[in-house]
């Protein structure tokens, strides 16, 4: 298991991930690349994570995000929680800027 990254080292991941459409190669790459920056928005609003147990899988950590969603505000404030995954940077050196899905 590598070490986990923190917050900014997450975020600039999230931004390395962004890769050109051209350059998608898999018919889930635009589902990746939306979810990505919805992390990457969560993230960057400061909002809470934490890593999944077997945080490391195949180049992909995955994170849970808890944040003050819909349920926030109507729900007597219930938060969301929502599971992402963030490709490790050896995945995305491996890559050599196309498509990391």
């Amino acid at each position: 298991m590598s070490e986990k990254p923190s917050r900014a080292e997450l975020i600039a991941l999230c931004e390395a991930a962004i890769v050109p459409e051209e350059r998608w190669c898999d018919r889930d790459s635009a589902g990746a690349q939306k979810q990505i920056g919805e992390v990457w928005a969560l993230l960057r609003a400061g909002c809470a994570f934490e890593f999944k147990d077997d945080m490391e899988r195949e180049g992909t950590w995955w994170i849970t995000v808890t944040y003050r969603g819909f349920g926030a505000f109507d729900w007597d404030g219930l938060a969301e929680r929502d599971l992402f995954y963030i490709p490790t940077p050896q995945r995305l050196a491996r890559t050599e800027g196309r498509d990391w899905y």
